[in-house]
Order: C-alpha cells, then structure tokens, then sequence
C-alpha cells in the first residue's frame, strides 16, 4: 500500500512550527537573534499581537536587548488602539516589585495617549525610586502635551 501525500512547502512547514509555539516566546527568540523587524511585521498585521509582548516588558530578568527591542515595538506603536488597550495591563505593572518594570510601565502608558493612563502614572509620582518619579512626570508630561494637541 502506498501512501502519496504532497509535502508542504517550506515556508508551510515553518508556519506550522510557528503556530505551535507560543506568540511571546516566539518575540522573545526573535528579539534575542536581533530580528526586530520580524516582530514588527507581526505587530503591523496583527495590531493585538502588541500584547504579546507584555510578558517581556514584565519579566525584569529578560535579556536586555530582547526588553529593548519590546519597548522599541511598543514605542513604535505610540497613540495607537493597539497600545491604548494594554493600558490596564501596564497600570498593574506600574505596581510590580522590579524598578525596571515600574519605570518602563510608566514610559509606555505616557505613549499610549489616552487619559485613561493618568491614574496609574499619578500613583508612581511618589515611588520609593527616584527614577520612576522622574519618568512618570515626564510620562504625565507627555500625555499632556498629547492631549492639548489633540484638543
């Protein structure tokens, strides 16, 4: 008995792979071999697959050039829905433990330039590190200036 079946082409292959590993761990490998770009692609067709790189944002343990290239992605997407729907999300991150992920949760919901980021900024202006204060008046500032041009 012989059994002929095609066999898929390549790129096939590769999105099938794809498609059974997790969206955020397949950003976090791309982001760790520096293709930013392919993350990019991504994100441009699938604007929800934003969220799929929260996971980086809150891991303060992650590799600094795959947390750098998250936020550059993110930052790309400034003032989008896209963004604007991960506001709560980045609001329970102004509260995590790590500096590093209050600091960049704050920087992002100053981008996302929607006044519903304002509360969660406002609660980082007194942290016990100087650091977070100082960029979430700058983040406050921001959305700010976006809010007065959009008026």
């Amino acid at each position: 008995m012989k059994f002929d079946f095609p066999l898929a082409a390549q790129p096939t292959r590769a999105a099938l792979r794809l498609g059974m590993r997790d969206r955020a761990e397949q950003f976090q490998i791309w982001l760790l071999e520096g293709q930013l770009t392919r993350v990019l692609e991504v994100v441009e067709h699938v604007p929800a697959a934003l969220a799929d790189l929260l996971p980086i944002v809150a891991n303060p343990e992650a590799n600094m050039n795959v947390r750098f290239g998250a936020s550059a992605v993110l930052e790309r997407h400034a003032g989008s829905p896209a963004l604007q729907a991960l506001v709560p999300a980045l609001g329970m991150l102004t509260g995590h433990g790590d500096v590093r992920v209050r600091a960049d949760a704050c920087h992002l919901l100053g981008l996302s330039g929607t006044t519903n980021a304002i509360k969660y900024i406002e609660a980082r202006l007194d942290d016990p590190d100087a650091e977070v204060r100082e960029i979430a008046a700058e983040s406050l500032e921001e959305l700010k200036t976006t809010q007065e041009q959009t008026s």
